[in-house]
C-alpha cells in the first residue's frame, strides 16, 4: 500500500468522524481542524485546480456570496469593522473554504459517498436513545433549561439534536419509498419501523421539542410523498396531508400558544412569547434593511445596533436575545438585495443539480427545503455545525455527479 493510499483511507475516516460528530455540538474549532486536515490530505493526494471548482456554478455563487459577506465589513458604519457579527460569520463560514475542495478533489468512489450519506442517518442515534430514556424517566441527560442572560446554551444542543434527527427521518422516509417501489417489502417494513421510531423521538420529549423543526419536517415529508406518487394522487394526498397538519397544529398546545402570540402581535401590539418576540425582531431587521437596501450595512454592527434599540425600547424585547431569528432578513441586512440574490442563485443551482441516484436527489433537495424553511425562524446557515453539515452534503453530492460523469465517459 502506497503512502497516498494510506492518506486516502485517513481522509475517509476523518470524513466519517465529521459526519458522526456534527450533531453533538463539539467545539467549532474541532470541525475547523477536521476541515483543514481533510484539505491538506487532498492537497497531497490529489491534483487541486481551483478553476475546476469554480466551473461548478453552485460553488461559484456560494463563494461570491461568502466573499461579499466578508467584504461587507469594509462598508459597515461600525467604528471597528472586524468585531461583532463579523467574527461570527468568519467562524460560521470558514470551514467552507477548506471543506469544499477537500471533498470535491478527493476522488471518493460512489459507494463510499453513499456510505457517508447513510452515516448522516445514523449520527443522531445517541440523541434518539436519550429522548426515549428521558421520556420514560430512565434518564435526564440533556438539559433543556435555557437562560440567555446567563449564557446557558443547552437549548441550542437540543435544537441541533432535533434538526439532525429530522434529517435522519428524511433519509429513512426516502429509503422506505425506494424499497416499496422495488417491492422489497421486508426492507420497507424495517425502514418504516426505523422511520417511526425516529419521527416520534422528535416530539416525544416535549421540553426539547421545536415547533419550527417539527413544522418544517412535516412539510418536507409532504414534499417527499408528492415526489414519489402518481400525478392523479397528488391533489388528494396534498389535501389530506394539509388537513392532517392543520388538525395536529390545532390540537397542539405549543402551536396554539404560538398562534395566539401572532394574533396578539397584530391585534394588541403585544410582542410576547417566542413567536411574538421574533416578529418584533423581524420588524427591526426589515427597518434596518431599508436603510441600506442594495449592498447592506455589513456584518459588523448589527448586534450593537439591536442592543441600542433594546436600550431605547426595552418593552419590545422580552428575553436576552437581540438577533433577528430570521436569517433571510439577516442576509438582507448584511449584504442587501445583491448579496441575497447571490445566495438565492446558489440555492437555485444547488437544487437543480441531478444525479442518476434518485434517492440522493431527493435527500439533497429535502435538506435544502428544510433549511430554507428553518431560516425563517433561526440562523441555521450561520452556526458552524449546521453550515458544515449543509456544505458537506452539497460537496458530497457534486462529487457523486462528478464520479458518475467519469464513469459515463469511460
Amino acid at each position: 500500500m502506497t503512502t497516498k493510499s494510506v492518506f486516502k483511507t485517513i481522509h475517509l475516516f476523518l470524513l466519517g468522524i465529521m459526519v458522526l460528530t456534527i450533531p453533538y455540538y463539539i467545539a467549532p474549532s474541532f470541525l475547523l481542524l477536521l476541515s483543514i486536515l481533510l484539505f491538506l490530505i487532498t492537497l497531497y493526494t490529489s491534483n487541486i485546480k481551483i478553476q475546476s471548482l469554480l466551473k461548478e456554478k453552485t460553488f461559484l455563487f456560494l463563494f461570491l456570496f461568502l466573499i461579499m459577506t466578508y467584504l461587507s465589513a469594509l462598508w459597515s458604519p461600525a467604528e471597528h469593522i472586524f468585531e461583532g457579527n463579523f467574527k461570527v460569520n468568519i467562524m460560521g463560514y470558514l470551514n467552507t473554504f477548506f471543506l469544499m475542495p477537500a471533498i470535491y478533489f478527493s476522488n471518493l468512489s460512489k459507494e463510499k459517498i453513499k456510505i457517508l450519506f447513510y452515516l448522516t442517518a445514523i449520527s443522531p442515534v445517541i440523541y434518539i436513545i436519550t429522548y426515549y430514556t428521558n421520556f420514560f424517566g430512565l434518564s435526564h441527560i440533556i438539559s433543556i433549561h435555557y437562560d440567555p442572560l446567563n449564557g446557558n446554551k443547552h437549548l441550542y444542543v437540543d435544537l441541533f439534536a432535533n434538526l439532525f434527527i429530522a434529517f435522519s427521518g428524511i433519509f429513512l422516509y426516502i429509503k422506505l419509498f425506494s424499497y416499496f417501489f422495488k417491492q422489497e417489502f421486508k426492507k420497507m417494513f424495517f425502514f418504516l419501523i426505523l422511520f417511526g421510531i425516529v419521527t416520534v423521538s422528535i416530539v416525544i420529549y416535549e421540553p426539547s421539542s421545536s415547533r419550527l423543526i417539527t413544522l418544517s419536517y412535516g412539510l418536507t415529508l409532504i414534499y417527499i410523498t408528492l415526489y414519489n406518487i402518481s400525478s392523479k394522487a397528488k391533489i388528494f394526498t396534498l389535501l389530506g396531508s394539509l388537513l392532517l397538519m392543520i388538525f395536529l397544529i390545532s390540537t397542539s398546545e405549543g402551536f396554539k400558544k404560538g398562534i395566539h402570540e401572532v394574533e396578539d402581535t397584530y391585534t394588541q401590539q403585544k410582542f410576547e412569547g417566542s413567536w411574538g418576540h421574533r416578529l418584533k425582531l423581524a420588524q427591526y431587521g426589515l427597518q434596518m434593511f431599508t436603510e441600506h437596501p442594495f449592498i447592506g450595512r455589513g456584518t459588523t454592527d448589527i448586534i450593537d445596533k439591536m442592543r441600542e434599540n433594546k436600550k431605547n425600547n426595552p418593552e419590545d424585547f422580552h428575553d436576552g436575545t437581540v438577533h433577528f431569528h430570521n436569517q433571510h432578513i439577516l442576509i438582507l441586512v448584511q449584504v442587501g438585495i445583491l448579496g441575497y440574490l447571490l445566495f438565492l442563485i446558489f440555492i437555485y443551482y444547488t437544487y437543480k443539480l441531478k444525479t442518476k441516484n434518485l434517492e440522493l436527489n431527493l435527500y439533497k433537495n429535502s435538506i435544502i427545503i428544510m433549511y430554507m424553511i428553518l431560516m425563517i425562524g433561526e440562523h441555521y446557515l450561520q452556526w458552524t455545525h449546521t453550515v458544515t453539515f449543509f456544505i458537506l452534503i452539497i460537496a458530497l453530492f457534486i462529487l457523486y455527479i462528478k464520479q458518475e460523469t467519469l464513469e459515463t465517459s469511460q
